[in-house]
């Protein structure tokens, strides 16, 4: 149903096409308020709030006073805006006060209703993404990171040379705000030249949260400065030195597995994830590992894994220099 993408809304309410009702939320917070201003503007212009506009708080809100709102003709405006900030915290009774607007909503009204934390399977949700009314802004995946900054950059004028993007989402991860942030900060450092990548690592901090399993991949594709890097920025979290040592013994111990599934040659031998368990992508990356290590190698990694267990337990050396030895 129409309504449903951000990006959809934001480029319909710049045509003038809006619909009447919309329930806005979601974690990505930037995309709620982009959202909203792009509805505002298409609504009741850019400037200060007139008498064609009405805001409210939800907590406590009853919908009569939100209907009663809805059903009044614009002033000195061709449609009226009544948004309701933190519709989620009025009673669920007065959600359901509401619902009946949905059905026959006002052709000159546009009714903005936002959640702060929104709970799809809640009634009002449910309803709003039938009628086509629900928008949700959720943070992109992985995959859509590197477009959407690129599209962010194109906007502002911005010329950004390759690995510059790839290294800002790498550091910052996909939050939208904090990587609008870090483009306006090297946007202001290059002064109007082409960002580089060595901008970004000087001048945005990293704070992605490291996954550990991303330092499981890098040491099962025996990746050396992918799994120093990984690792660094995993001990910066302070986790504890033994399940971290864990996590890097856990690909050897499938990479092994794999082989022997590899030199297996029973036809009824089954599929590789019956033995690795894990998603079809990890399995995939697994089996492609296991191609690559030798006999050697795991019977290497196994020794270099023990040492470092008993280094962690025993010896009085730093945690984390034992793990970047263990690592490299």
């Amino acid at each position: 149903p129409p309504g449903v993408e951000v990006d959809d809304v934001i480029a319909n309410a710049r045509k003038g096409n809006l619909l009447p009702v919309y329930l806005v939320g979601g974690s990505e917070r930037l995309l709620v308020q982009r959202c909203l201003d792009a509805i505002r503007v298409a609504t009741v212009g850019p400037g200060p709030r007139g008498l064609s506009e009405d805001l409210y708080d939800g907590k406590g809100l009853s919908a009569q006073v939100v209907v009663s709102a809805a059903r009044t003709l614009p002033m000195m405006s061709k449609r009226r805006l009544v948004t309701v900030r933190g519709v989620d915290l009025m009673p669920a009774a007065e959600h359901d006060n509401l619902l009946a607007y949905f059905t026959k909503p006002e052709p000159s009204t546009v009714l903005v209703l936002v959640a702060l934390q929104l709970d799809q399977r809640r009634r009002i949700a449910t309803e709003a993404k039938k009628h086509g009314f629900l928008v949700v802004a959720a943070p992109p995946k992985e995959d859509k990171l590197v477009p959407w900054v690129t599209r962010e950059a194109k906007s502002r004028g911005m010329q950004l040379d390759p690995g510059a993007v790839e290294s800002m989402c790498l550091l910052v991860g996909p939050d939208l705000s904090l990587l609008s942030d870090a483009l306006d900060r090297v946007q202001l450092f290059a002064m109007g030249r082409p960002v580089t990548a060595a901008d970004v690592d000087q001048r945005i901090t990293a704070v992605r949260e490291v996954v550990a399993r991303d330092l499981a991949d890098a040491i099962a594709e025996r990746d050396p400065p992918s799994a120093l890097s990984i690792l660094g920025r995993l001990l910066a979290q302070r986790p504890p030195a033994l399940p971290t040592l864990a996590v890097m013994g856990r690909p050897v111990y499938q990479i092994a597995a794999a082989r022997r599934w590899l030199a297996s040659k029973d036809p009824e031998k089954g599929a590789l994830g019956s033995v690795v368990k894990g998603p079809p992508q990890a399995v995939k990356r697994i089996e492609h590992a296991a191609r690559r290590w030798s006999g050697a190698h795991l019977a290497r990694a196994v020794r270099i894994l023990a040492s470092a267990d008993a280094a962690l337990k025993g010896s009085k050396r730093d945690d984390a220099r034992i793990l970047e030895e263990a690592a490299i």
